[in-house]
């Protein structure tokens, strides 16, 4: 178990997997030299091939600390009674983006009828849930307005779809999206954002129930020292798509449990 672990010495850490897994653990190796010097540790990370799998984990007691979106989270603490630490500023106020080919001709939301679309991995806040709660919202649910839809489980793999004309348009977390221009991996030459949903809060690390807090606490602090001042935090936090990290509160996530609910995503 978790617990075991941590008396040997080990952390269990896990992340959902919203971009490709093996890319997502090799990028974050800076972050896990960084947790093991702040914490005394040895970290062992996991990011599975789903959302779902590090729910489950969390629920088995596999897992110390986890990096989940909104939805994973609200889940995990209904089944898990995780505990918030710690969010990116930028996740107190999310958004998705609506996206497709620069000349598909599709410019609002009611251009969506008809049309094929892509959203992430089924538990995803950005990719899936707000999305659709936003559909619904101006009238257009999925099942009814689509051609057809995809899941295509990460935010990259559903930029791709849509750059590569596999689908007209789809919908992802608006860091992904600027991350993935930034390397190159999609150009504005193909692909443009149409729509982008109001504000929704998002991604969070927590830490397992049985966590002993002082090392929820230093795992805490290790997050909200990072300084963007500091060339090696910059390296960090640029990785993490943050510009720092700041404290976060259950109630916060309310919106997006109704959402959840409303979705019936959440029983």
């Amino acid at each position: 178990t978790a617990i075991a672990a941590i008396l040997a010495g080990t952390l269990n850490v896990g992340m959902i997997p919203d971009a490709n897994p093996s890319r997502l653990v090799r990028d974050s190796q800076p972050l896990v030299s960084y947790l093991e010097q702040q914490t005394g540790a040895k970290i062992q990370l996991t990011v599975p091939t789903n959302y779902a799998a590090v729910v489950e984990a969390l629920v088995a007691g596999k897992l110390d600390l986890a990096y989940l979106g909104g939805f994973t989270y609200v889940q995990a603490r209904k089944r898990a009674g995780v505990i918030p630490l710690v969010q990116r500023t930028i996740d107190a106020d999310f958004h998705s983006l609506f996206i497709t080919q620069p000349s598909s001709g599709i410019e609002t939301l009611q251009d969506l009828k008809g049309k094929t679309f892509a959203f992430g991995d089924v538990n995803s806040t950005s990719g899936r849930l707000m999305p659709t709660y936003f559909l619904h919202a101006n009238g257009l649910p999925p099942l009814s307005t689509f051609k057809s839809f995809i899941f295509s489980g990460g935010h990259d793999a559903t930029a791709l779809a849509v750059a590569n004309g596999k689908v007209d348009a789809g919908a992802l977390d608006e860091t992904w999206y600027r991350k993935l221009l930034d390397k190159g991996i999609i150009t504005e030459k193909q692909v443009r954002v149409f729509w982008t949903t109001p504000g929704f809060p998002d991604y969070v690390w927590v830490a397992a129930k049985n966590l002993p807090p002082q090392t929820a606490a230093k795992l805490k602090d290790a997050y909200l020292r990072l300084d963007p001042a500091q060339p090696d935090d910059k390296v960090l936090l640029d990785l993490l798509r943050a510009d720092k990290f700041v404290t976060v509160e259950d109630k916060k996530y309310d919106r997006l449990r109704d959402a959840a609910y409303k979705e019936g995503l959440l029983r």
